[in-house]
């Protein structure tokens, strides 16, 4: 990837899943900084001493499973923001991902859900809210856990 991302064959190189010490050992077998690291994040998943690293790197955090896979949908908090927001549980999830400050990726092959999912730049979630949100993480996994990867 170093060769072509030199030659101007690709603009960025980027990894998935990928945790501080996946990235620390990286750095030692490579030149390159990853320009971005795609990793799980939802409120139940928020690896926030990994958002700081790659902060301080400027390696770009992309969160994957904003919805948690359908989980943080049917969560009482996530209902009850819904319900006071005046917006669906996924749009709360999205934009409380996007106000901390995550390049967010929902995913949805049905049109109506894609174009629900966009809808969420025309509000903004309370701070105190957001940090309710920030306080549900519980390390849960939806999709792999890279810690087991050395």
């Amino acid at each position: 990837m170093e060769e072509l991302y030199e030659k101007g064959l690709c603009k960025s190189i980027g990894v998935s899943n990928f945790l501080i010490s996946h990235l620390e050992q990286l750095k030692e077998d490579c030149v390159i900084t990853p320009h971005v690291n795609q990793v799980e994040y939802h409120p139940f998943q928020r690896p926030q001493e990994l958002v700081d690293y790659c902060r301080s790197r400027d390696i770009v955090f992309e969160g994957y499973c904003p919805l948690a896979k359908g989980e943080a949908l049917t969560h009482p908090t996530v209902i009850e923001l819904a319900k006071k927001y005046g917006r669906t549980p996924a749009q709360i999830c999205i934009r409380w991902s996007i106000q901390n400050g995550i390049v967010t990726i929902p995913k949805s092959t049905k049109a109506e859900r894609i174009e629900e999912n966009c809808k969420v730049f025309d509000f903004t979630i309370a701070e105190d809210d957001v940090e309710i949100l920030n306080g549900m993480h519980d390390g849960r996994h939806v999709s792999w856990d890279p810690s087991f990867i050395v």
